[in-house]
Formats: C-alpha cells, sequence, structure tokens
C-alpha cells in the first residue's frame, strides 16, 4: 500500500515522536508505524481519563503488550479543565489544549522532537474544535499528511493485522451529553454503565444520548427491530443505572449527531 509506505517514511523523518494513543484504529495505525520504525524513539501515551471506557484502555494496554510499544499511561481529572464541564459547543478544544499541554510536559522531559495524532483527512469535514488546539500547540497529522481517509486507515489497519481495524469510532464519552448541560462524573458513568450494557446484547455501533433523566439510545438502523424486541430488557436495566425515561432513536445510529446546527443554537467561549 503505498499511502502505508509513505507514512513509514514521514515518521522516521521526524527522529523522535510522542503519539497520543486511544486504543481506536486511527492513533494504532500511527503508533504501529511509529514504533516499527523508530522503536524506542516513539513513545506511546495514553491520556486515561473519566471519559475514555474502561474497554479501551484495557485494549489499549493489550496492543502496547502485543507489539512492544514504549508505552506509558497519563491521568488527569477532565472536569477540572477550564470551561469542560460546563459544555460549550468548542468544549473539545479545551479538553485537546489540556491533553497537548501535558503531552509537551512529556515531550520536552524526553526530548522528543514531535507530538503525533491520528487525525484522519475525514476528520477535516466535521466540527472538530480539537483541530484548533492541535494546530496551536504544533501537533502533526501524520495520516493527514499522507492523505488517509477512514477507509484507508481501516484497509492498512487490517493489511497489518491490527486487532482494532473494524472497531467502531469511539468519541469521548461527553460527546453523548448536549452542548450546553453541565458535564459530571454521574452522568458520564450512567452513559459509559448504559452502552456498556447494549454492547453486551450484540449491538456494536451504539450510543445513548444523555439527557439528564431520559436516555435516547441509536444503534444501526437496521437493528432497531431486534433493539425493539428487547425493549422491556433494556428499560429496566436502564432505570436501574438511574434512567426514568428510555426512547429508541427511529433514525438510527449517526456519528457526531449532536454537531448538527449547533454553533447557531449556543456561543462559542472564548
Amino acid at each position: 500500500m503505498e499511502k502505508l509506505l509513505k507514512l513509514e517514511k514521514l515518521i522516521q523523518s521526524y527522529e523522535s515522536v510522542l503519539v497520543g494513543f486511544s486504543a481506536g484504529v486511527d492513533s494504532t495505525l500511527v503508533s504501529f508505524v511509529a514504533n516499527k520504525v523508530l522503536g524506542p524513539k516513539a513513545l506511546i501515551v495514553l491520556a486515561k481519563t473519566e471519559t475514555i471506557i474502561e474497554e479501551d484502555v484495557e485494549l489499549a494496554r493489550k496492543i502496547a503488550k502485543k507489539h512492544g510499544f514504549n508505552y506509558r499511561e497519563i491521568e488527569y481529572n477532565e472536569l477540572e479543565i477550564d470551561y469542560y464541564a460546563n459544555n460549550p459547543v468548542n468544549r473539545c478544544y479545551f479538553c485537546k489544549k489540556e491533553l497537548y499541554n501535558q503531552l509537551k510536559k512529556i515531550a520536552f522531559e524526553e526530548k522528543i522532537n514531535f507530538i503525533l495524532d491520528g487525525a484522519n483527512v475525514d476528520d477535516l469535514g466535521d466540527y472538530r474544535p480539537g483541530r484548533i488546539a492541535a494546530r496551536e500547540k504544533e501537533v502533526k497529522s501524520p495520516l493527514i499528511e499522507c492523505g488517509f481517509t477512514k477507509a484507508d486507515v481501516r484497509h492498512a489497519a487490517s493489511l497489518l493485522e491490527l486487532p482494532n481495524y473494524d472497531k467502531p469510532s469511539a468519541p469521548c464519552l461527553s460527546s453523548r451529553i448536549p452542548y450546553g448541560t453541565r458535564i459530571d462524573k454521574k452522568s458520564l458513568k450512567m452513559i459509559a454503565e448504559a452502552e456498556k450494557f447494549l454492547r453486551k446484547l450484540g449491538f456494536i455501533n451504539v450510543r445513548v444520548r444523555h439527557y439528564q433523566d431520559k436516555a435516547k439510545i441509536e444503534v444501526d438502523s437496521y437493528l432497531i427491530p431486534e433493539l425493539k424486541k428487547l425493549f422491556q430488557h433494556i428499560d429496566k436495566k436502564f432505570k436501574e443505572i438511574g434512567y426514568t425515561f428510555i426512547e429508541i432513536d427511529p433514525e438510527g445510529f449517526q456519528s457526531g449527531k449532536l454537531n448538527r446546527d449547533i454553533i447557531s443554537k449556543i456561543p462559542i467561549i472564548k
């Protein structure tokens, strides 16, 4: 695959890198290639915070161990980041800014040349305030530089036999909460528990949109009939979790649904 060879040459030219790793397929591909071409001069770092699910932390550790990554975890409280818990439409900017500040400290201490992320070309077509933070902090996006779309990433990950090549995108848990609604640990825990329960029932692409005491469930549209068959079982579990009202979204799963028309509705904090 020509793009994969281009990616290897590009990352090798950086000489030493720190990769922000999330166990998603994009950052896994960047981490794998960086480890392949730079070995111990590629430091792979996972940020373990309130908004990453435990399954992804476990997956990250398994991948790092299997491929011999120079791997490290950091931990901090995202809810303490200025403005983050207020959940403005550019919440991701403040989140990524803090992440990159944390990574830059490590890179400085370890004398590492560049910080890399896993953004791909498709990310440029969505509302991604975190990209502003990446530019401000001079984070490099080698997948974008080499022209990788999401499909390209999955194809390359499959060729390399990475275990998460077909893993669904999993944005942070805060993305389930409508902008302008305050984020707290209780809400994040409810969302994580509800989505984990649905995945155990066999639904892969899952979102539980959190409207305080109401949960709105999204699964792939063709699986909605199956979801309806299990609704009584799901309703009981969700009420144990803390939801009073449970709905099925008739449109089905759509990544980034809460981003629709947001800019005209809620002011951006600057």
